[in-house]
């Protein structure tokens, strides 16, 4: 199958499945009659937007997550549904409506509460305008036994199947998954400046060494090496000031190693 034939199969398809709901040219007069009654009818949560061409359910309804719910910029809606028979079509269809004035709704509530009860007699249906300007009329029939046995209310699930067919999630995972793939592109290591409480391992000095190069120390270096020599030294000093105590340090351990030298040699004499 060619890609064309299968553009126009999807198109049949959405035909068909939209073709489920009730609508009204205008023009146009249809006979309806409802088969479930005003505290029967679905609501149906819907998030659209026309420059982002989304116009769906809310996911939830179906038992999935929403990716909508959260999105900035998409209106919120409420629809309402009822089963009715349409004699025209000679099927059952769907009357799903949003709550405003451009809506067959609000003359739909009025005839309930007068009479009680929508199942009692049809309805004829007209519209006059288009979009903002569209107004519907209700016309209500006389009272009278609806005989065709045949025609039954959808259950819920049915509905639901209709409504996820006729309003499918065409941009699914579109806002979630663009955020969740991003690439993730390596970071730069930064050479950031040592930071003086940051602790820097000292390098490391042999005792048993002749001689230590402190100049390549740095003086927080040399203050912790007098440290740990138990040297009496101040804090936050130049670099020479250490480097006199450390060299102090290490002519006294030269002097005190050739005394203990000589006090073996005594012992050796002895």
């Amino acid at each position: 199958m060619g890609l064309l034939d299968k553009i126009k199969q999807d198109a049949k398809k959405s035909g068909q499945n939209k073709g489920k709901f009730f609508f009204v040219r205008e023009g146009e007069k249809k006979r309806i009659r409802f088969l479930s009654d005003m505290e029967d009818g679905f609501e149906v949560v819907f998030h659209d937007s026309y420059e982002a061409n989304i116009n769906v359910p809310c996911q939830e309804i179906f038992g999935r997550e929403c990716q909508y719910c959260e999105e900035d910029g998409l209106r919120t809606r409420t629809q309402y549904a009822w089963s009715v028979w349409d004699y025209e079509a000679n099927e059952v269809k769907l009357f799903m409506f949003p709550m405003n004035n451009c809506s067959p709704l609000g003359a739909i509530a009025a005839m309930y509460e007068t009479y009680g009860t929508l199942l009692d007699r049809d309805y004829v249906i007209s519209v006059q305008g288009k979009q903002q300007s569209k107004t519907y009329s209700v016309v209500p029939m006389d009272k009278n036994k609806f005989r065709n046995e045949k025609a039954k209310a959808l259950s819920k699930q049915k509905f639901l199947d209709i409504l996820d067919k006729a309003y499918p999630d065409e941009h699914a995972g579109k806002y979630s998954d663009d955020e969740d793939e991003e690439e993730v592109k390596p970071k730069k290591k930064n050479k950031k400046p040592v930071n003086d409480d940051e602790e820097k391992e000292l390098p490391f000095v042999d005792p048993d060494e002749e001689e230590v190069d402190y100049s390549e120390m740095t003086p927080k270096e040399l203050f912790k090496l007098c440290k740990e020599r138990d040297i009496e030294a101040l804090p936050k000093k130049t670099e020479k000031y250490y480097i006199n105590l450390l060299k102090e340090y290490d002519k006294a351990q030269d002097d005190w190693g050739d005394e203990d030298e000589e006090e073996d040699e005594d012992d050796d004499w002895e």
